[in-house]
């Protein structure tokens, strides 16, 4: 499964038996990073996504409605995943001309990579995931 981001940057879910690998992968399907995470790391991964998405929305309605605007990233949050990887969830402000977009980071030690995505589509990771979490426990 695919969800794709801005820059030509995408997102490959790969479910395994007891875990699941999130890879961001550049334009030319070439990987940039990647982690596995059992099914208690994704679970707070999809609640941090949930949350974002709820928060990016919130800012888009208040600036398109009352001017009000982020002026720099909101942090929602981090889950270690294990082996010194971790994936940051946060907002990145509206403006102009663009609205707030969820940022996705991967992290390892002195390597950082990120991918950028819209609410929708993060609101659309977080089922993917939620699913594969509940297939997995069953």
């Amino acid at each position: 499964m695919i969800v794709s981001g801005a820059q030509g940057k995408s997102l490959n879910i790969n479910p395994g038996k007891e875990t699941i690998e999130l890879a961001l992968v550049d334009e030319n399907d070439s990987e940039m990073a990647s982690t596995n995470m059992d099914v208690e790391t994704t679970s707070l991964l999809i609640t941090l996504l949930d949350s974002g998405v709820i928060s990016a929305e919130n800012v888009n309605r208040e600036f398109k409605r009352e001017g009000i605007m982020l002026q720099k990233i909101k942090d929602v949050g981090t889950c270690f995943a294990g082996n010194g990887n971790r994936i940051s969830i946060a907002i990145l402000p509206a403006d102009e001309k663009r609205t707030a977009s969820i940022l996705i980071g991967f992290h390892n030690e002195n390597k950082h990579s990120s991918i950028i995505i819209k609410p929708k589509r993060a609101a659309y990771l977080s089922k993917i995931l939620t699913k594969l979490v509940i297939s997995n426990i069953e």
